[in-house]
């Protein structure tokens, strides 16, 4: 007598259920390590734009062509 097939499919959704639950969780920690890398180096930009620069912003170096014309 041949053995009665089984259901794979409360095994399977619980798969995918684990799967997107772990996908999720592991996707929220690289998004955030992404953000924190980006803003270190916007930050590390911005240092470097201003020791560059002396100091001087685009906005006072356009007040001061202003000024002169």
């Amino acid at each position: 007598m041949p053995a009665a097939p089984k259901s794979f499919l409360p095994a399977f959704a619980g798969f995918i259920v684990f799967a997107f639950s772990y996908t999720f969780i592991q996707a929220s920690k690289e998004g955030a390590a992404m953000d924190n890398a980006r803003t270190r180096w916007q930050n590390q930009h911005a240092s470097a734009r201003n020791v560059l620069s002396g100091g001087v912003t685009m906005l006072d170096a356009v007040e001061e062509k202003i000024s002169k014309s």
